[in-house]
């Protein structure tokens, strides 16, 4: 008898051991991450406005804007770029099932970057560092973070993908572990940092969703940032304007230029600045110009153009900032004049000080070196 039950324990053992140490994606309990937010078990950040609709539940932008702003804006708009699921757990192997929207694909972009996820890990206070990658595999995917770790409670963070978007998502864990609550970095209430820009903003062409640089100025300000980056549709949209102003944020980033042509900003500038910051007087807003391109020194339109522009922003600027403009309401069509908007900042990315010859995929979306260089620059203004 005692025999049979010491080989008992021992069978109890290894299964146990199994368990704790899951290797497949398939062998983990899942929990879905609906579910863990109503329960208080995790929390989502990077977010800028919550929808009113559950079908929008992972979108970047509201289902109220659905049908006001352009088609193009509604689509990349249900991208998950810069939204972030935060949690605690003991687990040893975490993984993630996601249902994308798009199942979408690019050549000169990583899959990785595109649909998939990645996993970062809280170690200390505030030093959040890489854990893992959840490679897509399909419209419906799975896949595993990381396996057999140390294990014992600590803070995790998984970035959404950069290029398309979640439609159902879950959280794996091995079956003896446990998801709790976050309750250390960027799960505090501070107000986030908004950036709106153009496909560099929106994570093109980086290997995996934590490698935008809007993701990795939030983890070096430990503090959330709204990515509102639409490739190649950051045009300042006047609809854009008039949602962006009403968001509750600590600072504000305007990087849209590479998607403008000249007579954009010339003409849109006034509105789409102008409104943003006079309806938040107390919030730094920060212009932010055209870096240079590795190959600009050879292409001689493609100088004169970024030259020009970049020359216009500064005016534009300097003539916000000391006179400010006059400005029409959408609703009533009542004109009222701003004042100076003492509130505008500016940060020059031209001539190398914001990316490096050897920083692009393509000439002008950054790898992760490049939004690495880019991020910064950037935090050398935005703290």
């Amino acid at each position: 008898m005692k025999k049979i039950f010491s080989l008992l324990f021992a069978a109890a053992a290894v299964l146990a051991l199994q368990n704790v140490y899951a290797q497949k994606a398939s062998e983990l309990k899942y929990y879905d991450v609906k579910q863990l937010i109503a329960e208080g078990n995790a929390v989502m950040i990077g977010q800028a406005e919550k929808s009113a609709d559950d079908s929008c539940y992972y979108y970047r932008l509201p289902y109220k804007l659905k049908g006001v702003v352009r088609n193009e804006l509604w689509q990349l708009g249900c991208d998950g770029a810069g939204i972030a699921i935060r949690f605690s757990t003991d687990a040893q192997c975490i993984g993630a099932q996601w249902t994308l929207t798009y199942n979408f694909g690019m050549s000169h972009m990583a899959y990785t970057g595109i649909k998939g996820m990645d996993l970062y890990v809280l170690d200390g206070d505030k030093d959040w560092k890489f854990a893992g990658t959840a490679f897509p595999n399909g419209k419906n995917s799975n896949s595993v973070f990381v396996r057999k770790m140390y294990g014992g409670k600590k803070e995790y963070m998984i970035y959404l993908p950069l290029y398309d978007g979640v439609e159902e998502m879950a959280i794996g864990i091995d079956s003896t572990a446990t998801l709790y609550a976050p309750s250390g970095s960027l799960a505090e209430k501070k107000l986030p940092v908004l950036i709106y820009g153009t496909s560099i903003t929106q994570g093109g062409c980086v290997s995996r969703p934590g490698m935008a640089y809007p993701a990795i100025m939030s983890r070096k300000l430990n503090r959330p940032v709204i990515n509102l980056g639409f490739s190649g549709n950051g045009r300042m949209d006047g609809n854009m304007a008039d949602w962006i102003k009403t968001i509750p944020v600590s600072a504000i980033v305007l990087d849209c230029l590479p998607n403008c042509t000249y007579n954009t900003t010339r003409d849109s500038s006034d509105y789409f600045i102008g409104s943003i910051a006079y309806a938040n007087p107390n919030v730094p807003v920060y212009l932010v110009n055209n870096f240079e391109y590795p190959q600009q020194f050879i292409l001689p339109d493609n100088n004169d153009d970024m030259v020009k522009e970049n020359i216009l922003i500064k005016d534009i600027y300097k003539r916000l900032r000391k006179y400010g403009t006059e400005i029409t309401d959408p609703v009533t069509g009542e004109k009222y004049k701003t004042g100076p908007l003492k509130n505008l900042r500016f940060i020059d990315v031209s001539k190398d000080k914001g990316i490096g010859n050897e920083d692009t995929v393509d000439g002008n979306h950054m790898t992760d070196l490049g939004t690495t260089h880019f991020a910064e620059r950037l935090l050398k203004f935005v703290k």
